[in-house]
């Protein structure tokens, strides 16, 4: 089994590097705050009722005319025809290796957005692999010790695991810079 976790976990890698070679378009023109941002996408990994309620309440909060806020939800399972009010992906859309592919994630991918807030555990090489390959003019997204990540701002997740608190983290370090 070990042989097979690992060449699954290079055509992963080889991948993800491929991707974030790819040119992409950032939205952003300059200073990206969440305060002022017109496009906001959302990733959050979505198995858990009391995270996806905590996404809905932000969601509620934050939403001012002239504003979008798009949120992608990944299961770890599979919801199959159960319905959300968010874009979902899920263990149905990852090919043989765990990439994920399909109509969900090209839309993701496609539409440029000026900040993406990647939410969840520290390391989830999903969640981390659809932040890379999407167009953000500012990407934010927990902290992790290693040299690749695709975040440009990071916050600590390690004691938040509750995306009500990495939400807060988050605020706390915007509130630090003077761009509105």
């Amino acid at each position: 089994m070990g042989f097979l976790s690992d060449i699954k976990d290079r055509f992963f890698d080889r991948r993800l590097q491929a991707e974030a070679k790819k040119p992409r378009k950032d939205s952003a023109g300059g200073t990206v705050h969440p305060s002022s941002a017109k496009d906001i996408t959302v990733l959050f990994l979505a198995d858990s009722a009391e995270d996806r309620k905590a996404v809905d309440k932000w969601r509620d909060a934050n939403a001012k005319s002239g504003r979008k806020i798009k949120v992608v939800g990944y299961f770890d399972l599979e919801v199959g025809s159960t319905s959300f009010d968010f874009t979902t992906i899920s263990v149905k859309d990852l090919n043989w290796y765990g990439v994920p592919r399909g109509e969900e994630v090209t839309r993701f991918q496609a539409e440029p957005t000026e900040l993406l807030l990647r939410l969840g555990p520290t390391e989830h090489k999903i969640l981390d692999f659809l932040a890379a390959t999407k167009s953000a003019g500012l990407k934010v997204g927990p902290f992790s010790g290693g040299d690749h990540h695709p975040y440009q701002l990071q916050y600590d997740a390690r004691n938040s695991p509750k995306l009500r608190d990495q939400f807060e983290a988050i605020a706390q370090i915007f509130s630090y810079t003077n761009a509105h």
